[in-house]
């Protein structure tokens, strides 16, 4: 009895399942029929190969570009052209933060330079979304024909960059980074040797979407903690030294990597115009050891340069000499620390082990390896060399007196003096 009764339900139930189904069904097509026919009614006019291959192939045009207020999708052709509003790529998609690069996702563009600059003060020559990734040829970052691809992006960003009118109108302090980046250590890396995934593209530096301008404070770009993301082993050095420990704390006195390196111009030190290049690093270190008003505030010698260069290590490299020591032969490169510090290279503990590695002076005694080379002579406070040097211009200038006194008048006389016929 119960079989007769329960048969006919679950018949009836699937019948009313399946109904239900149908009408979905005929619902969903309903709902996708204007979409498709408003993307044909688009095709008509507009290329439909530029969307071949992109990301967004399967996306219908009303996705992206609104439909204007008041407006219906058979609106074609759309005139003017102003009333479409501007694609807005984060209103629905692209609102996710990527999860290796926190704090640069999509959402993120509004707060960067470009995107304050668009979305506040309506520039139209800044970068939006599909000046970087482009309008409907939109290729994901992996492919190597993507405008976003690690091997594209530096000449992707050269598009304004490099233009003249853009650098004058933003008062952009870079005018040519793009034939500077070629040039550099970074950009030889991956234009000449192909290391797509290693050389420092333009996003590694200075960030994706979340890019500020040159004259925010704690720049991404100058921040020691983005070249350290690369060179982990250096930055683990300078953190440690007396000029990263600052660095870290937000002290603006003391010299960042880009300070000493540069920055789109970082070059390998054997290269000679490189600033750190033996030859030239008396010149990028003065750019700091020389300015009386920071060494004064942190205690340090006003004079060490200008010593330096008259030592016989100084001399001997402003002539070439790539033998003798430098600024970093003796007191380090990315570690360097105060003489006060028992782990300096300079502390007098020391130094008799710094002067005499191979190369320099082995086996220097302690007694020699003591002796003062930032010597200033003119000061009384050097003590004999000043006082040799004292004598040594007395004995010149008393020289060039009897000289005149004597030799002068004798020449003269011997001028006037009749030949014998």
């Amino acid at each position: 009895m119960r079989k007769r009764i329960l048969l006919p339900l679950l018949g009836l139930a699937a019948v009313a399942f399946v109904s239900a189904q149908v009408r979905e069904g005929k619902a969903s097509g309903a709902a996708d029929r204007p979409r498709a026919e408003a993307s044909a009614a688009c095709l008509t006019c507009h290329k439909a190969s530029v969307l071949q291959g992109s990301i967004h192939e399967r996306l219908a045009c009303a996705d992206c570009h609104k439909i204007p207020a008041g407006g219906q999708t058979k609106d074609v052709p759309h005139a003017p052209p102003s009333m479409i509003p501007p694609v807005n790529c984060t209103e629905k998609c692209h609102r996710e933060d990527n999860p290796q690069r926190p704090g640069e996702g999509p959402m993120h563009y509004a707060d960067s330079v470009h995107g304050r600059a668009y979305l506040e003060r309506a520039e139209k020559d800044v970068a939006r979304c599909w000046d970087c990734h482009g309008k409907h040829n939109i290729r994901a970052a992996a492919d190597p024909d993507s405008m976003v691809n690690r091997k594209n992006i530096p000449l992707m960003c050269s598009r304004c960059h490099e233009n003249m009118s853009v650098v004058v109108k933003y008062n952009i302090h870079a005018e040519s980074p793009y034939h500077e980046y070629r040039q550099s250590v970074h950009g030889k890396a991956l234009f000449e040797k192909g290391l797509v995934t290693f050389a420092a593209v333009c996003t590694d530096c200075h960030g994706v979407h979340s890019i500020q301008s040159a004259g925010e404070p704690h720049l991404q770009a100058k921040d020691p903690q983005t070249c350290g993301k690369c060179h982990v082993l250096i930055f683990d050095e300078y953190r440690k030294s007396v000029h990263g420990r600052e660095a870290l704390k937000g002290n603006s006195d003391v010299p960042l990597c880009v300070d000493c390196h540069g920055e789109h111009t970082v070059s390998a030190v054997t290269e000679a115009t490189a600033p750190t290049a033996k030859k030239n690093i008396p010149d990028t270190c003065s750019k700091c050891h020389a300015r009386p008003e920071i060494m004064k505030k942190y205690g340090v010698p006003e004079d060490r340069i200008r010593t330096f260069i008259e030592s016989f290590h100084g001399i001997a490299i402003g002539f070439g000499d790539k033998a003798e020591a430098g600024c970093t032969d003796c007191h380090g490169v990315h570690g360097i620390l105060p003489a006060s510090d028992p782990l300096s290279s300079v502390n007098p503990a020391n130094l008799a082990k710094t002067c005499g590695r191979p190369g320099c002076h082995p086996g220097m005694p302690a007694r020699i390896s003591a002796a003062r080379i930032h010597l200033d002579i003119g000061a009384r406070k050097s003590g004999a060399p000043y006082y040799v040097q004292k004598i040594l211009l007395w004995v010149v200038l008393i020289s060039v007196v009897l000289t005149g006194v004597w030799f002068i008048p004798a020449l003269l006389r011997r001028i006037k003096r009749p030949r014998n016929p």
